[in-house]
C-alpha cells in the first residue's frame, strides 16, 4: 500500500468513527440543500461525489440475490435522504428535494 493510500484509509477511519456513512451522506445533503437550494436525487449525486470521492466507488454495485440495482453509494445516498424525510428535516416536491422551513 502506498503512503497516500495509507492515509485516505486513515481520514476515512476517522470520519467513520465520527458518524457512519449515512450519517456522513445526511449530513452533506442537509448542506447542499442549505448551499444550493432545492435539488434532485440526479443532481445531488455528483455534488456528493465531489465532496466524497473516497465513499462514492463507482466500481461496487447493490447486488441482491445476484441481480445488480445500481451504485452502492447512490443506495446509501437515497437512504440519507430518507432518513432526513422521516426526521421533518427535507422533503420531496415535485421531484426536488428541498428543507422545510421552520
Amino acid at each position: 500500500m502506498k503512503k497516500g493510500q495509507r492515509l485516505d484509509g486513515e481520514i476515512l477511519r476517522m470520519r467513520l468513527r465520527e458518524d457512519t456513512i449515512h450519517g456522513t451522506f445526511e449530513r452533506t445533503v442537509k448542506y447542499l440543500l442549505e448551499t444550493h437550494g432545492a435539488l434532485s436525487t440526479k443532481e445531488i449525486h455528483p455534488f456528493v461525489q465531489a465532496i466524497h470521492p473516497d465513499l462514492c466507488d463507482n466500481d461496487v454495485d447493490r447486488v441482491i440475490a445476484g441481480k445488480h440495482f445500481g451504485k452502492k453509494w447512490k443506495h446509501a445516498v437515497r437512504t440519507a435522504q430518507g432518513k432526513l424525510r422521516i426526521k421533518k428535516i427535507i422533503k420531496l416536491e415535485s421531484g426536488k428535494w428541498m428543507l422545510i422551513k421552520k
